[in-house]
C-alpha cells in the first residue's frame, strides 16, 4: 500500500469517526465545539447540535427499519437459517409437540429456569434446570443430549437469533456446551434488519448471537460442525 493511499484510508476514518489527525473532536454544529465537552438539549448549543446530528443522521443513508413485513419477514428469515444449515420448524400457539418430537432420542436435557415448563412436558426423559446457584457443571451439560430454550429476537436479514441471557434464554455455558441446540423464536420477535434487532436489545446484558450451527473451515475450506457450540440446530417459528 502506498503513503498516499493509507493516508487516504486513515483521512476517511478519521473523518467517519468525526475526528481530526490530532484526536480533536470535530463537532457537527456550525458553532465551534469547547474541548471536553458535549452538548445537552437542555443547554443552548446542545439542543442545536442535536437537532443537526438527528438531521445528519436521517441523510447518511442509513436504514433504521427494514421492508420486510409479515410473512415476508418470516420467509426470509426461513430462507437465511435454512442456508446456514439450521433446521426449521413452524408451530402454532403450543410448540410442545415439535419439541417432543426434536429432543425425543435423548434421555436428558436441559432447559433454562425461565422457559415455559409446558413446553417440554411432552418429553419423556429427564429435565435438568439451569438456574442461579443451580448451574449445572460444564461436565453435567456435556451429559445432556440437547438443550431448549427460547430467543430474545431474530434478525431475518441475517438470518441471526439472539439471546440476551434472560431467564428464558438461560446463560451462555447451557447453549455452547450441549450438542443440539432447540430454540424457539417468536414470530413477534422477528425484526428485518440489525438495526432494528438491536433497538430491541439490552446493550448490558450478555448477548449470544446465533447464524446457524457451530461450524468453522480449515484452510481448504472443509467445513467442520459442532467445533465451538452446536452441531445441530433446530429452530421454531412459534405463531402466537
Amino acid at each position: 500500500m502506498t503513503d498516499t493511499a493509507r493516508e487516504e484510508i486513515l483521512a476517511r476514518i478519521s473523518e467517519a469517526l468525526g475526528r481530526r489527525g490530532g484526536g480533536e473532536y470535530v463537532s457537527s454544529s456550525p458553532k465551534s465545539a469547547t474541548p471536553g465537552r458535549v452538548g445537552t438539549a437542555g443547554s443552548d448549543s446542545g439542543g442545536a447540535a442535536s437537532a443537526k446530528d438527528a438531521a445528519t443522521a436521517a441523510d447518511s443513508g442509513y436504514h433504521h427499519k427494514g421492508a420486510h413485513t409479515g410473512e415476508d419477514l418470516v420467509e426470509l428469515l426461513i430462507d437465511r437459517l435454512v442456508d446456514y444449515k439450521a433446521n426449521v420448524h413452524r408451530a402454532d400457539g403450543d410448540p410442545s409437540a415439535t419439541i417432543a418430537e426434536l429432543i425425543g432420542d435423548h434421555s436428558s436435557v436441559v432447559v433454562p429456569r425461565g422457559l415455559d415448563e409446558s413446553w417440554v412436558e411432552g418429553f419423556s426423559g429427564e429435565v435438568r434446570v439451569d438456574a442461579p446457584g443451580e448451574e449445572l457443571t460444564v461436565d453435567e451439560l456435556d451429559g445432556q443430549g440437547a438443550v431448549v430454550t427460547a430467543s430474545a429476537v431474530a434478525i431475518a436479514q441475517t438470518g441471526t437469533i439472539v439471546l440476551d441471557s434472560s431467564p428464558a434464554c438461560g446463560r451462555r455455558a447451557i447453549t455452547l456446551v450441549p450438542d443440539h441446540h432447540v430454540c424457539i423464536v417468536r414470530v413477534d420477535d422477528i425484526v428485518d434488519i440489525v438495526p432494528e434487532g438491536i433497538a430491541r436489545l439490552d446493550a448490558h446484558a450478555p448477548l449470544t448471537f446465533i447464524s446457524g450451527p457451530s461450524a468453522t473451515s480449515d484452510i481448504e475450506l472443509s467445513r467442520v460442525e459442532g467445533v465451538h457450540g452446536p452441531r445441530t440446530l433446530d429452530v421454531i417459528i412459534l405463531n402466537g
